[in-house]
């Protein structure tokens, strides 16, 4: 118990440090825990993984104050899990929706080369194939 009260008054120094209110800190704590783990993994564009260690992280954070109070703020809790994943994953969003468009619009211009190769036009009237009336 002692770490989650040491955890507690780290996180009341630091809330008081920076003045501003705790709902803005938890978004920017999202968003810095994304980018963080986007970071160490070398990725460069949005990640699951990352959202979910955000989400992981929130959810560590959400036990610890219910360790510290001794019960579930049922109300805070969801609120805090939302104000921590929203933004990680709206870039995630983004980022696959990109990442299927581009794959979807390659498909399609690989189909497009491929129908162009078997659309086999001649280029010379001599080297057209005769038509029926012709062979007939």
């Amino acid at each position: 118990m002692e770490i989650v009260l040491a955890y507690h008054e780290m996180l009341a120094a630091f809330d008081a440090a920076l003045g501003v209110s705790p709902s803005l800190v938890k978004v920017h704590a999202g968003m810095a825990i994304y980018l963080g783990c986007m970071l160490l993994m070398g990725t460069r564009r949005g990640s699951l993984t990352a959202v979910l260690l955000a989400l992981g992280a929130a959810i560590v954070h959400e036990a610890m104050g219910r360790l510290h109070l001794g019960t579930w703020n049922w109300h805070e809790t969801a609120r805090a899990l939302v104000l921590v994943s929203f933004w990680p994953t709206a870039c995630y969003a983004v980022s696959w929706y990109r990442r299927w468009n581009w794959a979807e619009s390659a498909r399609q211009r690989a189909n497009d080369q491929l129908l162009h190769l078997y659309d086999y036009r001649p280029v010379r009237e001599d080297m057209a194939q005769p038509s029926e009336a012709e062979r007939g």
